[in-house]
């Protein structure tokens, strides 16, 4: 009996520290991508609504001043995969696709920051509360027993005029969105 209070107990640390990490890593990476921001133009994005307050940590805004295409994200190490139509995605021009550090990404193109920041952060914010709707919390897996394959997107970057939808969490946007300013 003692034995199993023990196994309980170690497990519930582990998902304490699974759960810290998932919460801790994408404000870390966010605070680190806006701490060596300076000069780049990066910001934090303010609060999406509809969401709450969970959107807003796994939403965030780089490089507003940039314009990117879809060559500058192929350079950075972004594998296309899928082109999609712009139909039902107000005021995008452009939707792909791909995959990047093995996770799945899309990116919505916009002719300006000022659309992306708006109608593309409007229709990114409601991909993203779909998500949560269905699984839940930030983190947590869509792709269960029963579940189909369908990608559930759990954060998204608006960078430059573009949105980048990603499918775990944003530091992968961050990571991408660096790439892409490197490259």
């Amino acid at each position: 009996m003692r034995y199993v209070a023990i196994g309980r107990s170690d497990a519930s640390k582990s998902r304490l520290v699974r759960r810290l990490t998932l919460t801790l890593l994408p404000v870390s990476l966010i605070a680190a991508a806006i701490a060596c921001g300076s000069g780049s133009g990066s910001a934090p994005a303010s609060s999406v609504g509809g969401a709450g307050d969970d959107l807003a940590l796994v939403s965030t805004t780089l490089f507003p001043e940039r314009s990117f295409t879809f060559d500058d994200l192929v350079a950075a190490g972004w594998k296309k995969s899928k082109q999609f139509p712009t139909g039902t995605v107000p005021g995008s021009t452009d939707i792909w696709y791909g995959f990047f550090d093995q996770k799945d990404i899309e990116v919505r193109f916009y002719n300006s920051h000022q659309d992306a920041s708006t109608l593309g952060v409007e229709s990114a914010a409601a991909a993203i509360d779909q998500a949560f709707r269905e699984g839940g919390q930030v983190g947590a897996s869509n792709r269960g027993a029963g579940s189909s394959a369908v990608t559930k997107y759990k954060a998204f970057a608006v960078v430059g005029d573009t949105v980048i939808l990603c499918e775990l969490n944003v530091s992968t946007c961050v990571a991408l969105a660096n790439a892409l300013a490197a490259s």
